[in-house]
């Protein structure tokens, strides 16, 4: 009788297994889903619907793109840590990812349900005002904010958000005192600057570019390392005298914990490999992003080190929970 309890557990044990393994390499075999935790018409979206269909010709299966938005990514990226294994449900996740974890009390843990594939992007922001402002230079902005009898209002797309902690680190270093206006996206964040709601905020260089020769805007500072291709005569934050204010938005997929790896090896060539391609590489710097793709473990080290500092600055600037 033990023994044939025995081997009727080996069975079940092999049979399962079997059916596994012959799932794993058969993968893709079914269409597969890009959730992306941030509402329609942002950047996570706009990359998102680039990336789609080139990944669905490299695996010849459908990529449906699903956007789960809302409290800055944390809606969409508690679903994503419940989602099957398997691949056939992937995040395009950005910095929320790393903040999220430090903002709420999560029922999951982003430094281990979240397996880094491929940071895709990152994407440079500019600090743009309204006109209505009179300001041409981040001198005469600051010299308006400190004067002025009420706190301006920045726009940001989210508590957390890159956005936020970029106009938190402003106010710090800058010695001005500004209060933060949450939107769903960006693209409300950057329209309510044009139309005055806001008079402040940071938003994508591309996005900020746009609406330059139509004088609608003012933009005084970019925030990466270095001057971007997309506005070459802006200055950085740095070069402004406002080092703490160097950031970047940044836009990579993941694969829940649990994936088998070579899924999660498979994704991750396929998507390097379509970022590198010369006209897609072109598009997207077009757009003002910034080309990476990198190895899973080249990103889950960047990934890690972003939660860390993350945690540092948002401690410091009181927005923890």
């Amino acid at each position: 009788m033990v023994r044939f309890c025995l081997f009727l557990v080996i069975m079940i044990f092999h049979y399962h297994f079997a059916d596994a393994q012959a799932q794993v390499n058969s993968y893709p075999n079914r269409p597969i889903t890009i959730m992306i935790p941030m509402g329609t018409g942002g950047t996570s979206d706009s990359l998102g619907r680039t990336i789609s269909p080139l990944l669905s010709e490299k695996l010849g299966q459908p990529v449906i793109v699903e956007n789960r938005a809302g409290a800055n990514g944390l809606i969409g990226e508690e679903y994503f840590s419940k989602v099957k294994p398997d691949g056939y449900t992937i995040m395009l996740g950005s910095g929320s990812a790393s903040m999220n974890l430090w903002l709420h009390s999560l029922s999951y843990d982003p430094r281990k349900s979240f397996v880094p594939v491929t940071m895709m992007t990152t994407l440079p922001m500019a600090l743009i005002v309204n006109n209505k402002l009179g300001v041409q230079s981040m001198k005469e902005f600051i010299d308006y904010a400190k004067k002025a009898p009420v706190p301006i209002n920045y726009g940001h797309w989210g508590e957390g958000s890159v956005a936020q902690l970029a106009a938190e680190a402003l106010k710090t270093e800058a010695g001005i005192d500004m209060n933060g206006i949450p939107y769903k996206a960006s693209p409300q964040v950057l329209n309510d600057t044009i139309g005055g709601q806001v008079e402040v905020s940071f938003v994508g260089t591309m996005a900020a570019a746009q609406h330059i020769n139509g004088g609608k805007i003012q933009v005084l500072g970019v925030t990466p390392p270095t001057r971007t291709m997309v506005l070459p005569n802006t200055p950085t934050m740095t070069e402004l005298g406002y080092p703490k204010v160097e950031t970047e938005a940044w836009f990579g997929f993941f694969v829940p914990q649990g994936t088998p790896e070579n899924i999660k090896n498979m994704l991750s060539k396929a998507l390097i490999n379509i970022v590198q391609q010369s006209d897609i590489k072109a598009k997207l710097e077009s757009q003002g992003f910034r080309v990476v793709g990198n190895t899973p473990d080249q990103f889950s080290k960047f990934y890690l080190s972003d939660i860390e500092k993350n945690g540092r600055a948002i401690k410091s600037m009181s927005l923890n929970k």
